[in-house]
């Protein structure tokens, strides 16, 4: 009996120990279970910032690719222009003499602004020979072509800058474009009529202020409004010659305005 009362008493003290050993592997259980749920989070965190810096460099590598592809494109355009040059080249090569010249005819019918390349190109020509023209009497110092006058505005002492035989107020297109009379009057039909702009009661004035834009648009192309150019003297004067003022009276260059 004392046997088995101690088993029994052994018994219900062992229940104790044993009960808390495995409350202790309980909490040890789930402090672990926190624990690794905490680690886990962190590494997810980690892992997540990882990949959000892969993302990062990803973006930065496509844009380093967009930088690549948009230089080979850049570089791909500059070889094409190239080979077009290089074969415009070729061809021109091609030609002889006579179908060069008529080529060039061509063009400057074509776009008579042309004209004006030309005409420099003749002028470098015969300076580089040796040209050097001496100043006639009452010509002005600035003057090279020998056609100009003296101006009363020192913006108004402009030269064409071109040799006596190259002047641009004795080239044939000069006449035609800048002095015809019928281009002058469609020319001012059509800044009546487009343009609404008020007949000149003058003839002579009407004529002069038309052919002074037919040179700029001619020479220059359109400026727009409050750009204006000074015209050569000996241009100048070549439209006053042949639509004069009956009293000798000219505004002159106007900077700013519409002409």
């Amino acid at each position: 009996m004392e046997a088995d009362s101690s088993d029994i008493s052994l018994d219900a003290r062992g229940p104790s120990p044993v009960s808390s050993s495995s409350d202790e592997g309980e909490r040890a259980v789930r402090g672990r279970g926190r624990g690794r749920g905490r680690a886990r989070q962190v590494v997810g965190a980690r892992t997540r910032g990882a990949r959000g810096g892969v993302r990062t460099r990803g973006a930065r590598g496509r844009g380093v690719r967009r930088q690549a592809n948009l230089t080979t494109a850049t570089d791909r355009v500059i070889a094409a222009r190239e080979e077009r040059d290089n074969q415009l080249r070729a061809s021109i090569d091609q030609l002889d003499e006579v179908n060069l010249k008529n080529l060039v005819n061509k063009i400057c019918t074509k776009d008579p602004s042309f004209v004006f390349d030309i005409v420099n190109e003749a002028s470098e020509a015969e300076r580089r020979r040796g040209y050097h023209p001496e100043p006639s009497e009452g010509l002005p110092s600035w003057c090279t072509c020998s056609y100009c006058r003296e101006m009363p505005t020192e913006a108004e002492k402009l030269c064409c800058g071109q040799t006596p035989v190259n002047c641009f107020s004795i080239l044939p297109d000069f006449q035609r474009v800048v002095l015809d009379d019928l281009v002058l009057v469609v020319a001012r039909r059509y800044r009546q009529d487009i343009l609404a702009a008020a007949p000149d009661a003058d003839f002579n004035r009407g004529n002069r202020h038309a052919a002074y834009r037919q040179f700029i648009l001619w020479h220059h192309g359109h400026l727009g409004a409050r750009n204006r150019r000074v015209i050569p003297s000996c241009c100048v004067w070549k439209i006053r010659d042949k639509f004069p003022d009956a009293f000798g009276q000219y505004r002159g260059f106007v900077g700013g305005r519409l002409g």
